[in-house]
């Protein structure tokens, strides 16, 4: 972040404001591992967001992420949103979006752990899909799915047809 002046000719001032430049980076790491996701292949599933996440049902805090997608539904980015207690985590789109627009995101799957085992939606989780749905049609980011994690089991939005 930055200080530029400009002056303006009418009052004969100095105006003064902050240039804000999104800084980021890619990172390309080169391991062997089975279970890590591959970039190289769509995400077209909600068993696919479950496979690659079942390990946050033996979370005792409840995480909220977003995996950003291509045009071809290929991976750009994991994003950890919000780390919360052990029933809620607090989510808003602001903080949802950001790093979409960042990473270039065309679509979204949002993904969180019910701790508790039992991966049925709160009144929550359907206020806040509604409410990343609507930012995302605003900003042209689909949202392709919301999928919750629970003990041995996960509830798909899209599979259930809640996505509108």
């Amino acid at each position: 972040m930055g200080i530029e002046s400009i002056i303006d000719p009418k009052k004969k001032s100095i105006i003064r404001f902050k240039v804000i430049t999104p800084v980021y980076e890619t990172l390309i790491i080169k391991e062997d591992l089975q279970d890590y996701p591959n970039s190289k292949t769509p995400l077209s599933r909600s068993d696919q967001v479950y496979d690659l996440f079942k390990f946050l049902a033996a979370e005792s805090k409840e995480h909220f992420l977003t995996i950003h997608l291509d045009s071809k539904n290929k991976i750009l980015a994991i994003e950890r949103v919000s780390t919360g207690s052990m029933n809620a985590s607090i989510v808003h789109p602001r903080e949802v979006f950001k790093s979409c627009l960042l990473s270039s995101a065309a679509a979204l799957v949002c993904l969180h752990n019910h701790p508790s085992g039992i991966p049925e939606p709160s009144a929550e989780d359907f206020d806040l899909t509604k409410r990343l749905k609507e930012a995302g049609d605003l900003l042209g980011i689909r949202l392709l799915d919301h999928v919750i994690i629970g003990d041995g089991a996960y509830v798909s939005f899209a599979d259930r047809g809640l996505l509108g």
